[in-house]
């Protein structure tokens, strides 16, 4: 049962990591409507906010059946994972700024989903390193 939970908890960082790989890609191939860009890019920031809340559970119950004390690598998890919540909120709010002044945030967007990608993958890999 514990490698179910563990492996469910994997597959909800990888698909929070498709979620922000699609996030980058998706509006800049909308970008000939701006209607459409701006519907998927909401689409996307509420994708983004249910897998990244899926991840941070389904860690709190790997957390709490291993009985494993908070290492390292956990307070790693649990910073990035309050870091990335920070960094998508600025991202969101600054986006939409941009765009009430008439402005392009394509490439501001894809420079705070570029450092997400990045810090989620490092973490990712830091912590299939310890396990």
């Amino acid at each position: 049962m514990l490698n179910e939970i563990i492996s469910y908890h994997h597959y909800m960082t990888e698909a929070l990591l498709l979620v922000m790989i699609l996030n980058a890609v998706v509006p800049p191939l909308l970008k000939s409507s701006i209607e459409k860009m701006i519907f998927w890019t909401r689409i996307g920031y509420f994708a983004f906010w249910m897998f990244w809340s899926m991840n941070i559970f389904a860690g709190l119950i790997v957390f709490m059946f291993t009985g494993r004390e908070l290492t390292p690598s956990v307070w790693m998890m649990i910073t990035i994972s309050i870091i990335l919540g920070m960094i998508e909120t600025y991202r969101a709010i600054r986006t939409r700024k941009l765009w009430m002044q008439g402005m392009d945030a394509g490439r501001f967007s894809l420079s705070m989903l570029g450092l997400e990608i990045l810090l989620l993958v490092a973490v990712s890999l830091s912590a299939l390193r310890v396990h």
